[in-house]
């Protein structure tokens, strides 16, 4: 697991169950593999700053829409199209995000949080890996 930065394993055959979990730092979020749309669940988080900081910045969170899976991060339905959320858009629950490719299939991820968009984390076109943050919402 070490050797390809795997956070997660399951497999499930013949009635036969095996999950295999890595210990890391960082808690990962529960998902569903192989389902189209998957839902991806919001992690709440503290502002990162470098110095000090002013009672405002203390009571801003963030919660993070985070990949459910590993695969390929996409912003837009298609090259030619708008992306589905910018900086600064209000989202709920249902809205879709982003399209993950998995094995050559398309996955919708929608954001399971409300907010506004306040960071897209990844870039358009670039291999993301489980539990790994696409976007910041306040």
């Amino acid at each position: 697991m070490k050797k390809n930065d795997l956070a997660v394993f399951k497999l499930e055959k013949e009635g036969i169950k095996i999950e295999l979990e890595a210990h890391r730092p960082v808690p990962l979020v529960a998902t569903q593999l192989a389902v189209q749309p998957i839902a991806v669940t919001g992690r709440a988080l503290e502002p990162a700053h470098g110095g000090s900081t002013t009672a405002a910045d203390q009571k801003t969170t963030f919660k993070e829409v985070v990949s459910p899976m590993v695969g390929t991060f996409y912003r837009a339905p298609s090259p030619d199209s708008a992306p589905y959320v910018q900086e600064g858009q209000n989202i709920t629950k249902e809205t879709v995000v982003c399209i993950i490719e998995a094995m050559k299939v398309m996955n919708e991820i929608k954001a399971e949080v409300e907010g506004v968009v306040a960071e897209v984390l990844v870039e358009n076109g670039t291999p993301v890996q489980f539990g790994q943050p696409l976007f910041r919402v306040k």
